[in-house]
């Protein structure tokens, strides 16, 4: 835990290197402990991508990549496992 509060951290000075620091954190099972733990974090990668390709401070494509690949991840997080026409139909319905 305590490395992974020096990895929070970073968050102010570079929220791209601070996302990823803690995705590898999750890899390396330093978050798993705990599933609430788990999914925080998972929701903090998200956030912090969001505010880093939506404030502006860089639009390139791995990091429109990485966001991306962290909103399916938030969402098989929060949701649970959910078939691709389960996700259409939800899709449809939120666009109605």
């Amino acid at each position: 835990m305590e490395r992974l509060r020096i990895t929070l951290r970073r968050k102010k000075s570079d929220p791209v290197d601070y996302a990823r620091d803690l995705a590898e954190a999750l890899l390396e099972g330093r978050v798993i402990g705990e599933d609430v733990l788990f999914r925080d974090a998972v929701n903090e990668i998200y956030t912090t991508l969001k505010e880093a390709l939506f404030k502006g401070k860089e639009g390139n494509e791995n990091l429109i990549q990485a966001y991306e690949l962290a909103v399916v991840l938030r969402y098989l997080v929060q949701d649970g496992v959910k078939t691709s026409r389960e996700i259409l139909e939800e899709l449809v319905q939120i666009l109605e």
